[in-house]
């Protein structure tokens, strides 16, 4: 009895061993993790639409994100998170009809999004993974010049698109890179023109953004 004891004893701690080393080898660690992260953003050029004065486009200089995340791994491939990021870029120029203007000014976007990722479960130490989610996008254009005053906010459905990597430094802290694609429906804006009068200035949102991140896994 006590023999077959022992060596139900030594299975269990054998087979406790080899997932340990398993899991080790495999790199990641599931559960709760917080993330922090922050790069670059690079908007593209937004059409406007201008009442009273005609189409045009507005340009933007490279700008900054930063942001941070809470989420769950799960079965060492699957995360789900709530994330929260605010970008901003400075406005370049303004062309709106036969006017052209020097940009004076910022757009800023603050985002609140639900995503979800699939982490590759590929034997290297560099692990690829892909992602996605929408939510919603908070909108703020401030300008005063040129004879254009824009004051305002506005919320929009939105959503983006990730793909990069991560390393493992050890199991409860991860380095990550990622391109993100995020757009969201067209935001409005009240602003004062060109002398003409108060109107809402309609204009496109789309960002390129290169990412690094720190995740801690408990």
């Amino acid at each position: 009895m006590s023999r077959t004891l022992a060596s139900l004893v030594a299975c269990l701690a054998l087979s406790a061993a080899t997932r340990a080393f398993a899991d080790e080898a495999n790199g990641v660690n599931n559960g709760l993790y917080l993330e922090l992260q922050g790069g670059a953003s690079f908007w593209d050029d937004s059409n406007v639409s201008v009442p009273s004065v005609g189409h045009g486009k507005v340009d933007f200089d490279t700008g900054w994100t930063a942001g941070g995340a809470i989420g769950f791994r799960a079965f060492d491939w699957l995360r789900a998170e709530a994330h929260a990021s605010f970008r901003r870029a400075d406005l370049d120029s303004v062309k709106v009809g036969s006017l052209h203007l020097s940009g004076e000014g910022w757009a800023g976007t603050a985002t609140f999004l639900g995503n979800v990722y699939l982490d590759l479960p590929v034997p290297f130490p560099i692990k690829p993974y892909i992602g996605g989610g929408a939510g919603v996008a908070l909108f703020k254009a401030d300008t005063n010049g040129n004879s254009v005053s824009i004051d305002d906010t506005d919320t929009k459905f939105c959503w983006n698109a990730m793909g990069g990597v991560f390393w493992p430094v050890w199991r409860h802290l991860e380095l990550d890179l990622r391109y993100r694609y995020i757009t969201s429906d067209d935001p409005k804006v009240d602003a004062d023109l060109f002398g003409l009068g108060n109107g809402k200035v309609r204009a496109e949102f789309a960002a390129h953004e290169a990412v690094g991140a720190l995740r801690v896994v408990f």
